[in-house]
C-alpha cells in the first residue's frame, strides 16, 4: 500500500516531512537534522506551547545535552526562515517555558507512489513470439569466419562485446579519476587533549617559537612563557617604556617579539620590536592596536584606532597605510603562510584583505550571524584556518576550522568544521610549527559575587555567591536585577536573592540593567545587537527602546523622575571615538544630543538628577555634566577609569582605576583627591570586570573561581 507524506505550508515556505526538505521561495535550504525535527514538532502543533523539556526529549532522547542545543536549533531555524526573536512571525519564545509556532499552517498528504521492481526489462510481445518460433541456428559458419570479406554474425557479436567492455572500462576509469579529483577529503578532527599549564589563572596565549609558548598573563599583567611540553610558567623580561605591556606576536624564528605598551599619562599604545636575546628593542609605530609579523619576519601589519591597516618593516622603516576599513577599528591581524593574505577581526566577524591592499571583504558574512567569530591562525602548511566562534553570545565558544585544501577540481567546503564541543570555552588557537597540534586556552567560566565591607575592608560572599554581574537594585532596595555569568541572561529576584525570575532568553545578551524609578521596568543593553531594550520587571516580551535609530547604543540610565533616559550612541560600534551622549524624552520621543559630548560614553545620571557622569573614549579621566548649567567639567583623576557608579546621596562616584596605582576608588563630584578604597592586588575579576554598589554603597564585584589553562590539541586529518 502506498505511504503518505505530510507537507506543511506557511508563508512562502514548504516543508516536506518524508524528504526532510525545507523549501523557501522555491529554493531548497539545507537544514541540520535536529533542527528539522524541532521544526516538525512545532508544525504538527501550531499555536500550541511546546515545553523545552518536551522538545529535548522528543528530538535528543536520552542524549546528554543542555538547553543550549535546543536554543541553537531554534536560532538556526529563525535564520533560515528569516524570523526575528523580538517580533516573531513563525517561532515565538515563551521565556523560561518553551516555544510556540504562531503562523497559520496548511497540512496536506501526498501519496509516495512507490513501484515494486520486476527485475526484468519490458518485452515487446511480437518480438517475443517471433523469437520463440525462430529455429535454432547451427554452426554453419565458424566463429570469426568471414563471408564476402565481412565478419559473420558471431564475429560481429564478439567485436561488439569487446568494444562494450573497453568503453565501459574507460568510463569506469574516467569516473574513478573524476571522483578522486572531486572527492571530499576527510575533515580534520581533534583526537587528544593534553594540559600544558596548571595554575588556572586567566591568561591569553599569543604564539610559539616551536619550543616555548608565549602568554599574556592577565593578573598581574605580564608577559610569560612555558615549554610546549609543560612545566613552570616563567616571566619574560620586556623593558620597553610604559607601565602597561602587552604581547601581540612572536616571529616565526622566535628571535623577536611584537610588544605594545602604554606610557603613563597617555591614552595611546606604542608598538615595539623586542629581540628575545639581549632584550634590545626598536620603536615601530605609535597610536596602534594589535600587530603581527609577516611569515618571513621582515614586515609587520598593525591596525590603527581610525580603522586603518598599516605596514612597516621590522626595522621601523617604510611605514605606509595599506587600506582603510572604515570607522571601526580592527583587531588581531594574522598573515597566511604564503604572505599573500591578511585576516583580522571586525564587526564580530573575520575580514580578509590581500597583502597588496586589494580585495577587502568579510569572510563568513552569513555564518553564525547572531554570534561572533574571533581570534584565528593558519596552520603552517596553509591547509586550515583555525579560529574561535560561538553561534550566539550565550553559547560557549568553540574552535572551528576553515578547510582550505585545494586541488585541480576540488573546492573547499563552504562551511567551517567544528573541532571542539562541550562546556569548556576555547579561544586563542595557536598551531604548532609542524601543524600537528593546536595550542589553545581552555577556560571554565565561573564567578562568585562578593561585597566589600567598607569598615573591615574585607570581601564577603553576597546573594549566596551566585555567578552573576551587573547587579542593580530597585529604588526601594527591595528587588534586585542581575545578569548570570557567563550565560548573559537577565534575572529579577528579591533583595536577598530569593524567588528568582528569568526575564530574557538567548540570543539576547543582557548588560548593565537599570530599574525605572517606579520599579515597573528594567532597561538594559543587548550586547549582541548593540541596542537598548526594556522589559517589564514582572517579565514579558523584550522591546527595543529606539525603533528608528540605526546607530549603536549602550549604557542606558533613567532620569530620577523616570521621564527621560540618557544613553551613549555610536556610528557602527559602541563605544565609538566619534560617538556622543544623548537623552530620550519618553513623552515626546524626541532625542537630543548633549552639547560637548562627542567622544564620551558610559553615561551615569546622578540619583538627584543634577549631574551626568561620562568617560572619554580612551577611559582617561572622567567628565561631569551639570544638567542645569549645561556645562562639562573634568575630575582630577586622569588615570584609566571603568564602571563609574554614583553613591545614593549623589555626592560621591565610585570607580575602578586601571594600571599604575590601580584599585577601587571614590571621588567627590566637586573634585578633590581621589580616595583608594582597596588596592585589589590579590583580587581576580572575571566576566566584564564589572563593579557596582549595593543599597548601602558597599562595592560589589564578581571574583573569578573558574580555571583557565593552556592545552595541546592533537589535530588529525583522517
Amino acid at each position: 500500500m502506498p505511504g503518505k507524506s505530510f507537507v506543511f505550508r506557511f508563508g512562502d515556505v514548504e516543508v516536506r516531512a518524508r524528504e526532510f526538505t525545507l523549501i523557501k521561495a522555491g529554493e531548497v535550504l539545507a537544514v541540520e537534522p535536529k533542527a528539522f525535527r524541532v521544526l516538525l514538532i512545532l508544525l504538527r502543533n501550531p499555536q500550541k506551547l511546546i515545553a523545552k523539556e518536551e522538545l529535548l526529549n522528543a528530538v535528543w532522547g536520552d542524549a546528554a545535552v543542555t538547553e543550549n542545543s535546543l536554543t541553537r536549533s531554534i536560532a538556526l531555524l529563525r535564520k533560515l526562515l528569516g524570523d526575528e526573536s523580538r517580533s516573531p512571525r513563525y517561532i515565538e519564545t515563551v521565556a523560561t517555558v518553551g516555544y510556540r509556532f504562531v503562523c497559520k499552517v496548511e497540512v496536506s498528504e501526498e501519496a509516495s507512489g512507490i513501484l515494486e521492481p520486476t527485475g526484468q526489462p519490458p518485452v515487446n510481445r511480437k518480438e517475443a513470439e517471433a523469437g520463440a518460433n525462430e529455429p535454432a541456428r547451427g554452426n554453419e559458419v565458424a566463429v570469426g569466419e568471414t563471408n564476402g570479406g565481412k565478419l559473420n554474425s558471431g564475429g560481429r557479436q564478439r567485436l561488439r562485446k569487446w568494444l562494450i567492455v573497453c568503453v565501459g572500462s574507460l568510463a569506469l576509469a574516467l569516473a574513478a579519476v573524476f571522483w578522486y579529483l572531486h572527492r571530499p577529503l576527510p575533515p580534520p578532527r581533534i583526537s587528544a587533549y593534553t594540559q600544558i599549564t596548571r595554575d588556572g589563572q586567566n591568561k591569553y596565549l599569543v604564539g610559539t617559537d616551536g619550543s616555548r609558548l608565549y602568554i599574556n598573563q592577565r593578573s598581574p599583567q605580564s608577559v610569560t612563557q612555558v615549554s610546549i611540553a609543560g612545566g613552570e610558567i616563567v616571566p619574560v623580561q620586556v623593558s620597553v617604556p610604559g607601565f602597561f605591556v602587552h604581547l601581540d606576536d612572536v616571529s616565526s624564528d622566535g628571535s623577536s617579539l611584537l610588544v605594545e605598551s602604554q606610557e603613563k599619562g597617555t591614552s595611546t599604545f606604542t608598538l615595539w620590536n623586542v629581540h628575545t636575546l639581549g632584550g634590545s628593542f626598536r620603536r615601530l609605530a605609535p597610536d596602534m592596536y594589535t600587530a603581527a609579523f609577516s611569515p618571513d619576519g621582515n614586515s609587520v601589519v598593525y591596525l590603527s584606532p581610525e580603522g586603518d591597516i598599516w605596514l612597516v618593516r621590522s626595522d621601523g622603516t617604510g611605514a605606509h597605510k595599506l587600506a582603510s576599513t572604515g570607522s571601526e577599528r580592527g583587531w588581531w591581524p594574522t598573515w597566511s603562510p604564503d604572505g599573500t593574505t591578511i585576516r583580522f577581526l571586525r564587526d564580530n566577524g573575520i575580514w580578509e584583505i590581500s597583502s597588496n591592499g586589494s580585495n577587502l571583504h568579510q569572510l563568513l558574512p552569513e555564518w553564525h550571524k547572531e554570534g561572533y567569530q574571533s581570534w584565528g591562525r593558519w596552520t603552517p602548511d596553509g591547509k586550515f584556518y583555525v579560529f574561535q566562534s560561538a553561534s550566539s553570545p550565550s553559547e560557549t565558544a568553540q574552535l572551528w576550522a576553515l578547510d582550505e585544501r585545494r586541488g585541480l577540481f576540488r573546492r573547499p567546503p563552504a562551511e567551517p568544521i567544528q573541532l571542539t564541543s562541550g562546556a569548556v570555552f576555547w579561544d586563542n588557537p595557536v598551531p604548532s610549527r609542524d601543524g600537528k597540534k593546536i595550542f589553545a586556552n581552555g577556560t571554565n567560566h565561573r564567578g562568585e559575587l562578593f561585597r566589600l565591607d567598607l569598615r573591615t575592608k574585607q570581601f564577603q560572599s553576597f546573594l549566596g555567591g551566585i555567578s552573576a554581574e551587573d547587579v542593580s537594585f530597585s529604588k526601594d532596595g527591595q528587588s534586585v536585577a542581575y545578569v548570570s555569568y557567563p550565560q548573559g541572561i537577565l534575572w529579577r529576584a528579591n533583595r536577598d536573592g530569593s524567588n528568582p525570575v528569568q526575564l530574557t532568553d538567548p540570543p539576547i545578551s543582557a548588560f548593565l540593567p537599570r530599574w525605572s524609578p517606579d520599579g515597573t521596568q528594567v532597561l538594559f543593553t543587548d550586547e549582541n545587537a548593540n541596542v537598548i531594550c526594556e522589559i517589564s520587571s514582572q517579565g514579558g516580551s523584550v522591546r527595543r527602546l529606539l525603533h528608528d535609530d540605526d546607530r549603536t547604543e549602550g549604557d542606558p540610565n533613567w532620569s530620577p523622575d523616570g521621564k527621560k533616559v540618557v544613553f551613549g550612541s555610536g556610528h557602527r560600534v559602541y563605544p565609538d571615538p566619534k560617538g556622543d551622549i544623548r537623552i530620550l524624552d519618553l513623552d515626546s520621543h524626541q532625542v537630543t544630543t548633549i552639547p560637548g559630548s562627542v567622544g564620551l560614553f558610559s553615561p551615569r545620571w546622578s540619583p538627584d538628577g543634577q549631574f551626568i557622569a561620562a568617560l572619554p573614549f580612551d577611559n582617561r579621566g572622567m567628565k561631569i555634566f551639570d544638567v542645569a548649567a549645561q556645562r562639562w567639567s573634568a575630575l582630577p583623576d586622569k588615570e584609566g577609569i571603568e564602571y563609574p557608579t554614583w553613591s545614593r546621596d549623589s555626592k560621591m562616584i565610585y570607580y575602578l582605576r586601571l594600571g599604575g596605582e590601580g584599585g577601587l576608588f571614590r571621588i567627590h563630584v566637586m573634585g578633590g583627591e581621589a580616595e583608594r578604597i582597596h588596592d585589589m592586588k590579590d583580587w581576580h575579576s572575571t566576566g566584564s570586570g564589572w563593579m557596582g554598589l549595593d543599597p548601602t554603597d558597599a562595592p560589589l564585584m564578581l571574583r573569578d573561581i573558574g580555571s583557565s589553562d593552556v592545552y595541546a590539541l592533537t589535530l588529525e586529518e583522517k
